[in-house]
Parts: C-alpha cells; sequence; structure tokens
C-alpha cells in the first residue's frame, strides 16, 4: 500500500537512487515568485481600485514562495528509486512511497509549458482516498488535464525527466514507459 507517511529515509540505501531538488532551479522559482510578490506590492500600494488583484498577486506568489524556500533551507530527496518503489517528494503534491505493483504506467507529458513525468496507478480510487481531502482534489485536477494523478515536474530536479525515466528503469525494468501520453 502507497503511503505518503513513510519515512524516506529507510528508503535511502545504498543500492538506492536519490535524486534532490536542483538549487539553481529552485533559487530560480523563488525569483520568478518574489518579482511578482513585489509586484503584487507595488499594484496594493498605487492603485486604490486594483487592490484586490495585488492582495490576491502577494497572496498567491506569497505561497508559492514557500514550498522552494522550504526545500532549499531544509534539503530533503525529491526522488528515490528503491527496489521496491518510488517515493515522490518533488512537488506540493507528492504521492509519498508507490511501491512498483501499484503502478500501471508512465509517460512524459506538459501541463502548459511544465514537462512531468505523469504517473498512472492500478486504482486510482483507492490511491486518492489515501490523500488529504485538498490533496485528493488537486490530483484529481492532475488525473484530467493529463490522465495521471502523480506528476513529477522537472521544474525542480536536477537532471531531466528522460534521465529519471533511465534511472526508475535501471531499478524497475519491468515498468512500462509510454511513448506518449494513452
Amino acid at each position: 500500500m502507497a503511503s505518503p507517511l513513510v519515512d524516506y529515509r529507510s528508503l535511502m540505501t545504498p543500492d538506492s537512487i536519490v535524486i534532490y531538488p536542483g538549487r539553481r532551479k529552485l533559487l530560480l522559482i523563488i525569483a520568478g515568485c518574489s518579482a511578482f510578490v513585489a509586484l503584487g506590492i507595488f499594484i496594493l500600494i498605487s492603485d486604490d481600485k486594483a487592490q484586490l488583484l495585488g492582495a490576491s498577486t502577494i497572496a498567491l506568489f506569497g505561497l508559492g514562495l514557500l514550498y522552494p524556500a522550504v526545500r532549499l533551507v531544509r534539503p530533503t530527496p525529491a526522488v528515490i528509486i528503491h527496489y521496491s518503489g518510488i517515493f515522490d517528494n518533488a512537488s506540493g503534491l507528492s504521492a509519498g512511497f508507490l511501491p512498483w505493483e501499484e503502478i500501471m504506467d508512465m509517460y512524459m507529458a506538459k501541463i502548459k509549458s511544465q514537462r512531468i513525468l505523469a504517473v498512472r496507478v492500478k486504482d486510482v480510487e483507492n490511491f486518492l482516498s489515501r490523500q488529504s481531502g485538498l490533496k485528493s482534489s488537486l490530483m484529481k485536477i492532475n488525473l484530467n488535464l493529463v490522465g495521471a494523478p502523480i506528476n513529477i515536474p522537472a521544474s525542480t530536479l536536477p537532471i531531466s525527466l528522460e534521465e529519471l525515466i533511465q534511472n526508475i528503469q535501471i531499478k524497475c525494468p519491468n515498468i512500462e514507459i509510454l511513448s506518449q501520453e494513452p
């Protein structure tokens, strides 16, 4: 049974492939979010009619700033590829640990311009039932966007999705990697 609560340290064995978030990519995300927070502050103080827009911009990008800042200060693995499964901690909607037996297949996809590794599970309802309410709802949106509830973004990884797939195939050669979205 996949569980986001699995202690990832138990998966960090000498034969595991451990991938930490790319520091440079995290810094770029922080810089981008900070620029929008600054823009929101400028809008808030300069235009009385657009205060809601300014406050919304500050709130949205301020929240968006938190995740990469925490990941930069307290580095934890983004992905651990273990002989028993994969641990996804690459985004705010990370799936946690998934045994290989629960994974149906994987494929590269795009959400707008962001490249992701989409992971389809065999029992979507069971997987979603183990997530918190908000996380489950957001993963359903992912499911509708790209056909998979689990999406590992390339934007925070220091390696390409192609390299990630090669590493996955080293630990689980039987995993089905589709050449395109189903």
